[in-house]
C-alpha cells in the first residue's frame, strides 16, 4: 500500500483487561465496500471492518496482491472487480465521513 498521507484518522476505543477504556487513533489510507455493503478501512498495518449499528471495528486480513492491484487501479469512488465479485473503492469524502461518525470500539479478531 502506498504510504502517502492519511485520508482521515479513525478514533478507536478498546477495553483493557482491567475494564478501563483505552483510546487510540489510527490513520486511514483507503477503503472499500463489498457487494453486501460491508465497509473495510485500511490502516497502516491493519484492515478494519466497520459495523455502524454497533459502532464497532473488527480486524480483517489485508487484501491479497491481486485484489490490491485491482483496488489500486480503480479511481476513487469507482467499482473494481476481483474474482467474480464487485467492490467499490471509497472516495476520500466517504472515508472522512465514516471516520468522523464517532469513536468506534475494537472487537475481537475475525
Amino acid at each position: 500500500m502506498d504510504t502517502a498521507a492519511a485520508i482521515a484518522v479513525l478514533e478507536i476505543s478498546a477495553k483493557t483487561t482491567d475494564r478501563e477504556a483505552r483510546e487510540s487513533s489510527e490513520p486511514i489510507f483507503g477503503g472499500y465496500a463489498n457487494g453486501r455493503g460491508e465497509i473495510m478501512l485500511f490502516g497502516r498495518d491493519l484492515v478494519y471492518r466497520v459495523n455502524f449499528k454497533n459502532q464497532t471495528l473488527q480486524e480483517r486480513p489485508q487484501l491479497n496482491a491481486g485484489a490490491q492491484q485491482r483496488y489500486d487501479a480503480a479511481d476513487l469512488g469507482e467499482d473494481f472487480e476481483y474474482g467474480n465479485k464487485t467492490f467499490r473503492r471509497l472516495s476520500g469524502e466517504q472515508i472522512v465521513e465514516i471516520c468522523t461518525s464517532g469513536p468506534f470500539r475494537l472487537t475481537s479478531k475475525y
